[in-house]
């Protein structure tokens, strides 16, 4: 008898053990996603979140470091259907997982695990499809969108659009270009700076000194004179920006003013290094894994949003 209720005693005890039967997870993380760059071989990004202290957590090969891109976006597409990448336990992974206190950045990323981290429920999914986007919006952070400065044709092996416009002609498409119109003037200080639509788009009401319906930072000639605003740099450094004259007590920059009209001789230079910064918005989305602990079968993990400082298209081979 007594050896019956003990046996009887064990399977309550091991059914009540069993947290992959009874663990349902609701999905309130923020979708914010992390990225850790100490690893060689894979990518690892992850999700956390506090009260309970949990992790979210997708480790995926890396793709072909020789690509100018980076390798991140290999693995995702910014042309119709998304990127899939097969969750497999080896090479493509997703794990959640519970810990005993608030995680870190270093908590996630280390190899070896601080000590007074302790992990809770660990779960991995061994099957399951990951789809995988990318959108970059404004690759040369100039505030004019990819999608507006005349992106056509395909990329090429360096994921350059080399088809695209290029107002200048001087081999750097327009989305890559700080300096659209090569006027010495920064496109992004030829925009609606002032914001006084009040609509924070400013391509909705550019400057267009002349009104010859070319905004400012497309036209080679901003205030119409005749005289190429590259030319209008009376000290022959710094851009045409630092060259003003006084017109009815206000200080007026030569470019933007019809009545000056000499055209200054000097040695032609570039004012700006054509280096640009990559904004690129990475989201994945994990559908019908075989982890049961989850409300859903489909789960937006989130975005991971990187940043590739000083990027220049001098380097790439046109």
């Amino acid at each position: 008898m007594i050896r019956r209720f003990f046996i009887l005693f064990c399977f309550a005890l091991l059914i009540a053990c069993d947290d992959g039967d009874i663990l349902t997870v609701d999905l309130d993380f923020d979708e914010e996603l992390a990225q850790c760059d100490n690893f060689e071989e894979y990518y690892l990004v992850y999700d956390t979140r506090e009260d309970p202290n949990e992790a979210l957590i997708f480790i995926f090969e890396k793709g072909d470091e020789d690509n100018v891109n980076d390798p991140l976006f290999t693995h995702a597409t910014t042309e119709g259907s998304p990127a899939e990448l097969t969750i497999d336990g080896v090479d493509t992974r997703f794990i959640y997982r519970t810990y005993n206190r608030e995680l870190t950045a270093d908590d996630i990323c280390a190899v070896v695990s601080p000590g007074d981290l302790t992990v809770g429920d660990d779960y991995e999914a061994y099957s399951g499809d990951v789809y995988v986007t990318s959108t970059i919006e404004d690759d040369d952070n100039d505030g004019v969108p990819n999608e507006d400065e005349g992106i056509a044709g395909l990329p090429d092996e360096d994921g350059i659009y080399t088809d695209s416009l290029d107002t200048d002609g001087d081999g750097i498409p327009n989305y890559l270009d700080i300096d659209d119109d090569g006027d010495n003037v920064l496109t992004e200080n030829e925009l609606d700076e002032d914001n006084e639509d009040e609509d924070d788009d400013p391509l909705t009401n550019p400057l267009d000194t002349d009104g010859d319906r070319i905004p400012n930072y497309l036209d080679a000639d901003d205030d119409g004179d005749g005289v190429s605003t590259r030319l209008e740099d009376a000290n022959g450094e710094n851009g045409p920006s630092d060259d003003r004259v006084a017109v009815n007590g206000v200080l007026v920059e030569l470019y933007l003013n019809s009545a000056e009209d000499t055209p200054y001789d000097f040695e032609d230079y570039n004012a700006f290094e054509n280096s640009y910064t990559r904004t690129v918005e990475t989201t994945f989305i994990i559908n019908n894994t075989d982890l049961t602990i989850f409300r859903t079968t489909e789960i937006t993990l989130g975005t991971l949003t990187t940043i590739i400082e000083d990027f220049d298209p001098d380097d790439y081979d046109y």
